[in-house]
């Protein structure tokens, strides 16, 4: 057993109850390995504590907001004030910086094996079958793209109960009932093992699957539906309101796959496909699944026709040219969901300066809800979408700097704990 020991403070408010936050004391924050970023220096984490103090989050969920921004400035939280916590209802909710502690804690014997821990061939059997299923699906998510190679080095050095959980995995996870293309070559892995529970199940995976194991099955599936004109891609029948009924195959689809059943190049579907009704469907294809050029072509599309940050994939907007980048910005600073900015800033966090912030709905509601407050004297009715709060997550030092003196100058209290999001921001 390591020198040291895990701290549980209790929080007790009136919306929440009695809240458990964990840290550790200081022997054993000095035995953590070290993250890739720094641990926030003293003054930076006196505002982090008021901030624990005050919003009594329930650990790892909502103190994502404050550590994003902290990541994003270059710093960790100190474990003496927080780690994530191994609790069963929050085991997995922790910003993927601070998986080192998470597995270091367990392996030492401080916590169990959960679903917030990565598994591997080396620590798979301290897991109980119940906590191993999340990681196991984790594994296999992040294994499309390397050739599954973490769930092959378990299968490889475990017994045939082990692996019978690992080939029982492989599935859609609710959102239909099958499996995705993209999961065939796993399953034909195990058709090869040597237990006949494991390739049987193997087999009667991909025989359910039927002709659909691949994308362009899929495809072909969807042209069915779909006419093709000089100018327009739409669908033949319009789906009735609110239905879908291709749900399963633009899961299982690709653009590029799409296009090509189609008879067309991906950049000419994009620029021909009618946004009003197969667009709605197909854009969250195109999000996941298309090329800089795709994406460039259909954010564009729909920028111009001034759809708003609401209606718009965060992911359309990954890795495209910095003017139509500021141009989605601009969408989000108008979209009624006020955590739109944050997440699609997501690494930048923490830059939006004076000027932009000025264009924002966030603040246009900042001073309407300080007046009440004073008014009324009754505080926000839900603190997560507080202003303040919502300002103070996004924007630099010296907007927050701003936002401060203009609540000052409407008449709030300088110690007000509304105020602890920027003071945090400005701490940083």
């Amino acid at each position: 057993m390591t020198e040291g020991q895990l701290v549980t403070t209790k929080y007790r408010c009136r919306e929440s109850g009695t809240i458990l936050l964990k840290s550790v004391d200081e022997d054993l924050a000095a035995r953590l390995p070290e993250l890739r970023l720094p641990r926030m220096g003293e003054e930076a984490r006196a505002a982090f504590r008021a901030i624990l103090a005050y919003e009594t989050p329930p650990a790892n969920g909502s103190l994502g907001d404050f550590l994003q921004l902290a990541e994003a400035r270059g710093y960790c939280a100190h474990p003496c004030d927080w780690i994530p916590d191994y609790d069963w209802k929050y085991a997995g909710r922790h910003p993927k910086l601070y998986q080192p502690w998470v597995d270091w804690l367990s392996e030492e014997g401080l916590t169990k094996f959960h679903e917030g821990n990565i598994i591997t061939p080396q620590n798979c059997r301290r897991f109980s079958p119940g906590q191993r299923r999340a990681p196991i699906h984790e594994l296999i998510r992040e294994g499309r793209h390397s050739d599954f190679e973490g769930i092959k080095a378990i299968a490889e050095t475990q017994p045939a109960s082990i692996r019978a959980e690992l080939v029982d995995s492989i599935y859609a996870w609710g959102s239909f009932d099958g499996c995705y293309p993209w999961q065939v070559p796993l399953i034909e892995y195990f058709l090869e093992d040597k237990s006949d529970k494991v390739s049987g199940t193997a087999r009667a995976k991909l025989d359910k699957m039927g002709e659909f194991t691949t994308e362009d099955a899929y495809a072909r599936k969807l042209v069915g539906a779909i006419t093709v004109t000089t100018d327009t891609v739409r669908y033949i029948v319009p789906p009735e309101p609110y239905g879908s009924p291709f749900f399963r195959e633009f899961a299982c689809v690709s653009f590029d796959a799409l296009a090509g059943a189609l008879g067309l190049f991906p950049t000419e579907l994009a620029h021909r496909i009618d946004l009003d009704g197969l667009g709605k469907d197909l854009m969250y294809v195109a999000a996941g699944t298309g090329d800089v050029q795709v994406r460039s072509i259909l954010a564009k599309r729909l920028l111009d026709r001034e759809t708003g940050g609401e209606a718009l994939s965060l992911r359309l907007f990954e890795g495209l040219a910095q003017q139509l980048w500021e141009r989605g910005l601009q969408a989000m600073l108008r979209s009624p969901y006020v955590n739109s900015v944050q997440d699609y800033l997501g690494s930048r966090t923490g830059t939006l300066d004076s000027s932009t912030m000025r264009e924002w709905v966030a603040y246009d509601a900042m001073p309407v809800s300080v007046t009440d407050e004073l008014r009324k004297r009754q505080l926000p009715v839900n603190k997560a979408y507080d202003p303040l709060r919502v300002l103070g997550k996004v924007v630099n030092k010296e907007a927050a700097h701003q936002i401060i003196q203009e609540a000052l100058a409407l008449g709030m209290s300088p110690d007000n704990p509304r105020l602890t999001m920027l003071k945090f921001n400005i701490a940083l």
